[in-house]
């Protein structure tokens, strides 16, 4: 096969190459009846997971409406789904999830049932140069989100989170642990909350695979951060299948974990990558590992403790009380992101993460 033999990436053969297995996700009854002909929002909807998302859902018969502040993404989400794309009708939802009084008023409006919380900033090296934005969007997005499906009466609220929630050393890790924090002191009343952690996702847009492929079929070097940094992945099909599959759990806020098989070394990736289309193996740059950057990515944190469910991919662990001054930290946090005083917002961030550990 020539370098540009094979443009399509997410190539099913190609994807299980890169994996070194075979992903397999198969909805089960339960998905099925609580989906079908319910009001689901998706946030998020014009990313690489909400658009998945929504294709997966409304396969599954659910009446789905898509939320981005991404107007050319959500018309092309759009026509993807249904082929018009006239976004003329209330499916299609403008708005930004920083803006609480939007966010009510969305609510509101669509009467959603089941919402999947997909939206956030998930760049790690620029989360670290820009922390308040990541604080804002992940952060108090999410509880905007939260609140609004409490006084509405949503009946489940599933948040997409992140393997870098667990011991958390950077502003994305730091930012979407706290917001599963958010989503579990929302439970115990009529909303089912949980939060659903996995890792890197091939062929997400702005994902490793996008730049590796860009890097290999130009035949510049391929950067890579470390010789043995490693990652879990998977397809953007399969996180998805498995966080509507966990969603039915959802219960008091706890957060599920899927598994995402063995961590595959990055180094081994750029390999597969250049073997499955028949590229030379291209020149790798060690660039260094970037602040906040782990070498080795885990599920769960040393605090959290690992329990089975019902469903053999897909593990849960409690979310501890956040403990005494979450409230007022949390307060103190957003005041601090508003007037974009990034480095106090790192300090608070750190102080808040160990606290966290401490209270579990």
């Amino acid at each position: 096969m020539s370098i540009h033999a094979d443009t399509k990436t997410d190539d099913t053969k190609l994807m299980n190459l890169l994996l070194g297995r075979t992903p397999v996700v198969v909805h089960g009854s339960e998905a099925h009846d609580m989906l079908r002909g319910r009001r689901v929002l998706v946030t998020g909807a014009a990313g690489s997971i909400g658009s998945e998302l929504a294709r997966q859902l409304h396969a599954l018969g659910a009446d789905v409406y898509f939320l981005d502040c991404d107007e050319s993404r959500l018309h092309a989400l759009k026509l993807s789904i249904d082929g018009d794309g006239l976004l003329n009708d209330r499916s299609v939802v403008l708005a930004d999830i920083r803006d609480g009084r939007r966010v009510h008023q969305v609510f509101l409006d669509v009467r959603p049932e089941i919402v999947y919380h997909a939206a956030a900033h998930k760049h790690l090296p620029l989360l670290e140069r820009y922390p308040s934005e990541g604080v804002k969007t992940n952060v108090l997005g999410t509880e905007n989100l939260t609140r609004a499906a409490t006084i509405t009466g949503v009946d489940r609220f599933i948040l997409v989170s992140t393997d870098k929630a667990a011991d958390p050393t950077s502003v994305l890790g730091a930012t979407k642990r706290l917001a599963e924090c958010v989503v579990s002191s929302f439970a115990g009343g009529h909303t089912r909350f949980a939060s659903v952690r996995f890792g890197n996702v091939l062929g997400s847009r702005g994902s490793f695979l996008d730049t590796l492929r860009h890097q290999v079929r130009t035949g510049v070097p391929v950067s890579i951060t470390h010789p043995d940094v490693e990652r879990f992945f998977m397809s953007v099909y399969e996180a998805v299948g498995l966080v509507i599959e966990a969603s039915v759990m959802a219960h008091r806020g706890e957060t599920y974990v899927l598994d995402m098989g063995q961590p595959v070394k990055i180094i081994d990736l750029v390999t597969r990558y250049a073997d499955a289309i028949g590229a030379p193996c291209p020149e790798i740059n060690i660039v260094g590992l970037r602040n906040g950057e782990k070498l080795s990515e885990s599920l769960f944190s040393e605090d959290e403790q690992r329990q089975t469910t019902a469903h053999n991919r897909i593990w849960r662990t409690e979310q501890p009380a956040p403990g005494f001054g979450f409230n007022r930290d949390i307060s103190r946090l957003y005041s601090l992101a508003d007037d974009c005083d990034d480095d106090s917002v790192f300090e608070l961030l750190d102080r808040m993460t160990m606290r966290l550990t401490m209270a579990a």
